[in-house]
């Protein structure tokens, strides 16, 4: 079975948005094709000549309301959060320390720079008092953001989700 998705939505007043998270688990990939099993990418315990292995992530989807429980889906923010990524939203869940997460998704080519993802997640009432959950992008100089508050249970949630998917995302 796949995993399923873990998804908070906040749009009952047209206020805020929707955050959902998907695990998605490690794998072996060559170009686009991906092996979750090993069935393919495996020939006598080795990997076959082209495959290559990825560890799991979190994939992050958020976005705001266009009405009363109505959301902006062709307008979200997608975020790949690494095991280290993940570490850091766990700190800031357990902890109540703000985080602050920067990606670029082109860091290594020739576009570096042209688009920027910004996580950003604070408590600052504590996590019992829940949290805020904020994602920018920037992209062609255009800027778009997203913000759900997530109250303390949800928050409780999330942080035993997230630890569990740090273990599932290295196969461990």
């Amino acid at each position: 079975m796949n995993p399923l998705q873990y998804a908070v939505y906040k749009g009952t007043a047209g206020k805020w948005g929707a955050v959902q998270f998907n695990l998605q688990p490690p794998h072996f990939y060559r170009e686009k094709e991906k092996d979750f099993t090993g069935a393919v990418a495996l020939v006598d315990g080795k990997l076959a000549e082209g495959w290559k292995t990825r560890d799991g992530a979190i994939f992050m989807e958020i976005t705001s309301t266009k009405d009363k429980n109505v959301y902006d889906w062709e307008n979200k923010i997608t975020i790949a959060l690494s095991v280290n990524d993940l570490g850091k939203v766990l700190f800031a869940l357990k902890t109540g320390e703000e985080t602050k997460i920067m990606h670029d998704p082109n860091a290594k080519s020739d576009r570096a720079g042209q688009v920027q993802k910004f996580l950003n997640i604070s408590s600052p009432n504590g996590t019992s008092q829940g949290c805020m959950i904020r994602a920018s992008m920037t992209s062609n100089g255009q800027t778009k953001s997203h913000q759900v508050p997530l109250t303390g249970d949800e928050l409780l949630v999330l942080g035993v989700l997230v630890q569990a998917a740090i273990s599932r995302a290295l196969g461990w």
